[in-house]
């Protein structure tokens, strides 16, 4: 079902307006400021009034368990650190939650997010120039300047990906071509990451619209024909001096995982990064050694600090089993929750294609304590919710036998 066509409010439009500055200033400065700043803004121009949904219970569930690990953990100062992180971009974000949990279709936030990730790729144009940019996808990286590169590539391809969402499903093209600086930007931070994303992101995408194409049967030749054409592209595009740089690293990548061919630095040393992570986790494998503690185990053994590069690795590290359960519990109940409004709602499939790439970019990234999840967080519940007022289960039981988590 496409999303609707909406009249907002000239306040409602402010607060558009608003969040997307916040998303956009957020992500070129990276600072906290910026996320209090905009929260007390919207303190100042909305009516909040907080009520408690299952993102408030789940996430903070997740962040007094970084403070918990603090009484066994080596460093227990660093624990309470990430954990005052969290708690304070919790703190700003249910702002926003308690006034998006009222818009009438929060698939705004999805748009908002798209328009700001394409203005942060042509701040990076103007950041760096478009010289240096095709000069970076035929040699060396971007530098991460204003900003980590892999977040300017990442948030490039979550951009994209959201486009292509609304022209297949929703048939909305116009913005379609700014996908291309968009790619340019990728190709530029040579970030696999993102070029990971931005492959399975679209790859998924047209597979389900293909398999929910209204037909008795699937086009199955189609769908081969299609990603043949899509993996010849890849490769050909692979071959040329525009993606020489991301090509060579994600050969490098590749070789890592078979055991084939030339295996580049980067993906040597995160190898051994996630070796230290799960061997410490065999060593440690119910509470862990604290949250953010692992830096710790890699200094002993590598001389320096740094974190391991895998999500999973470093909480598996840091908070054990029940830091994985507590953490992922998260992800498993948006991924569980949004597949019954798969077939109802088109809007869902982005959600699951979304959550799905995020948990498998967690290998390569460690994402927990980076305050853009719990943003895309915020809106992955915010949609939830939306879906259970549209698509309200029919109830068998009493409704005072129901728990309510409004409060």
């Amino acid at each position: 079902m496409p999303t609707p066509r909406i009249r907002y409010s000239k306040n409602d439009q402010v607060v558009f307006f608003v969040t997307w500055l916040f998303f956009f200033l957020f992500h070129i400065t990276g600072s906290s400021t910026v996320l209090a700043g905009f929260a007390v803004l919207m303190l100042l121009i909305t009516n909040y009034k907080f009520e408690a949904f299952p993102f408030h219970i789940l996430t903070i569930q997740f962040c007094l368990y970084c403070y918990a690990t603090a009484f066994w953990a080596l460093n227990g100062r660093i624990c309470i650190d990430i954990g005052n992180s969290i708690f304070l971009t919790l703190a700003c974000l249910y702002i926003f939650y308690g006034y998006y949990s009222k818009v009438q279709n929060v698939m705004v936030l999805a748009k908002i997010f798209m328009w700001g990730g394409y203005a942060v790729i042509f701040y990076t144009f103007f950041y760096y120039g478009i010289d240096n940019i095709i000069a970076a996808e035929e040699s060396r990286r971007l530098d991460s300047s204003f900003a980590n590169v892999n977040t300017i590539a990442m948030l490039a391809a979550t951009a994209i990906i959201i486009n292509v969402y609304f022209y297949l499903f929703e048939k909305r093209s116009a913005s379609l071509l700014l996908a291309i600086p968009g790619i340019m930007v990728i190709a530029s931070t040579q970030s696999r990451k993102a070029y990971v994303m931005l492959v399975m992101g679209v790859f998924l995408l047209y597979y389900i619209k293909m398999v929910h194409s209204g037909k008795k049967k699937p086009p199955v030749l189609k769908i081969i024909t299609y990603f043949a054409i899509g993996l010849t592209l890849v490769f050909l595009l692979g071959t040329t001096s525009f993606f020489a740089g991301i090509n060579e690293r994600m050969l490098g990548m590749i070789a890592s995982i078979t055991g084939q061919g030339e295996v580049d630095s980067s993906s040597s040393i995160r190898a051994v990064y996630r070796e230290i992570g799960w061997g410490q986790f065999m060593e440690t494998p119910l509470t862990g050694i604290g949250m953010g503690n692992a830096q710790i185990i890699v200094s002993r053994s590598l001389g320096f600090i740094t974190y391991l590069h895998d999500n999973y690795a470093e909480i598996a590290c840091d908070g054990g089993l029940l830091g994985l359960i507590s953490y992922y519990s998260i992800y498993l109940y948006i991924l569980v929750n949004e597949l019954r409004y798969v077939k109802k709602d088109s809007s869902a499939i982005l959600i699951e294609v979304w959550v799905a790439i995020r948990l498998i970019t967690d290998i390569g990234a460690v994402s927990y304590s980076n305050k853009i999840t719990y943003i895309y967080l915020m809106f992955f519940f915010l949609h939830l919710t939306d879906m259970q007022k549209k698509y309200p289960a029919k109830q068998k039981w009493n409704k005072q036998l129901v728990p309510s988590f409004k409060r």
